[in-house]
């Protein structure tokens, strides 16, 4: 039998949740029975080369609306040089546009997928989803929240969707001293507080700088690390200064060694307030055995069992975050004990090869409808 083609639609390969999702995605895929691409609508990005290096090919088509002279190059590039059997789209620019465009191209059959609690859509956008929604096979989900957001707030029929949570790869083997030193620290250096993501309001890391100045002088031989970048780092940077936190606050930027970074850190803080579909983030900390304090927001209370596999705080908090914070930090040991237990919780159920496998199972089953059809 030949090998079915399956294109990924993005808009970008930047360094990101979605963009590292279908990275996984195409990695693992059973090369047996699929011959995968992924297509960058809109632009390329650091991920293009890494997922060009594991052997599948990219495209970047420099498309940047979803009106018909860009819906029709699109439609021309997913022709040639052959047409796939599946399209599967990620995120609203590319599921969109890729979508309409596999109509017009012919493409017996979508999948898109929503990776987050996307608020910014208008009324306009909801519409076209609901229309798009009609030509799509199934609309994949990567947490129950995501799917009760898709449902309830866009209007999406139940019958479409279809929750598989993310999975992650098992973590690169590094010492605590080697991360320390990676991360630029002495073996022997203060505790350290963790916090990934992208630079952005709805990320929340103010409110971990705000909890941070509540611990007081307990505080003073900490270090807060953030890692990652993004339209907050100046309001941030002005934020450390005026809380009275200069010299404890380091900004990294973007790392690619962001997995070995992880055991330098004595826990890793997601303060989200809006818009988290999963977490990978917080999966990437626990895998690596770092105990996790995590706001209450969409689906990382899905992740995260709360007071087992780490902590939850409401989003926006302040004090609620320092408390936590100091719950850990006073005790080690509780620390080790969530870190562990939440390392077994990625082990048994967030794995990179069983969210494959979920995802090419409903391509079986969309492809198996259409030929029904």
């Amino acid at each position: 039998m030949s090998a079915l083609r399956i294109a990924h639609l993005v808009e970008g390969l930047e360094i990101g949740g979605l963009e590292r999702v279908v990275q996984t995605l195409v990695r693992h895929a059973d090369r047996r029975r699929y011959q995968v691409e992924v297509i960058a609508l809109s632009r390329g990005g650091p991920l293009a080369g890494e997922i060009e290096a594991g052997g599948t090919p990219v495209r970047i088509l420099g498309l940047h609306s979803y009106y018909p002279a860009d819906i029709l190059r699109a439609a021309r590039a997913l022709r040639s040089p052959c047409t796939p059997h599946l399209v599967h789209s990620h995120g609203y620019f590319a599921g969109a546009l890729g979508r309409a465009a596999a109509v017009w191209a012919g493409i017996p059959a979508t999948i898109h997928h929503l990776h987050t609690l996307d608020t910014s859509l208008r009324v306009h956008h909801r519409h076209f989803e609901r229309l798009l929604a009609r030509v799509t096979n199934r609309i994949v989900c990567c947490s129950r929240a995501v799917e009760t957001f898709a449902a309830e707030v866009h209007g999406l029929p139940r019958a479409l969707l279809v929750t598989i949570p993310n999975g992650i790869d098992p973590a690169p083997v590094m010492e605590r001293d080697a991360a320390r030193e990676l991360l630029g620290d002495e073996p022997s250096a203060a505790p350290v507080i963790g916090c990934i993501g992208g630079l952005n309001p709805h990320k929340g890391q103010d409110v971990l700088l705000r909890a941070c100045a509540r611990l007081g002088p307990s505080f003073v031989p900490g270090t807060v690390v953030f890692i990652g970048d993004g339209p907050e780092r100046p309001r941030l940077e002005r934020l450390v200064e005026s809380l009275g936190l200069s010299g404890k606050v380091r900004f990294l930027g973007r790392r690619s060694d962001v997995r070995r970074l992880l055991p330098a850190f004595d826990l890793v803080v997601v303060p989200s307030v809006a818009r988290e579909g999963l977490g990978l983030a917080a999966l990437e900390a626990m895998d690596a055995a770092r105990p996790v304090i995590a706001s209450r927001v969409g689906g990382l209370a899905e992740v995260i069992e709360d007071g087992r596999t780490g902590v939850l705080v409401p989003p926006g908090d302040p004090a609620a975050l320092a408390g936590a914070i100091l719950s850990i930090l006073d005790r080690p040991d509780r620390g080790r004990a969530l870190g562990e237990a939440a390392r077994w919780r990625v082990e048994s159920e967030f794995r990179a090869t069983r969210m494959t496998r979920r995802v090419e199972a409903i391509y079986e089953e969309a492809l198996h409808e259409r030929r029904a059809a």
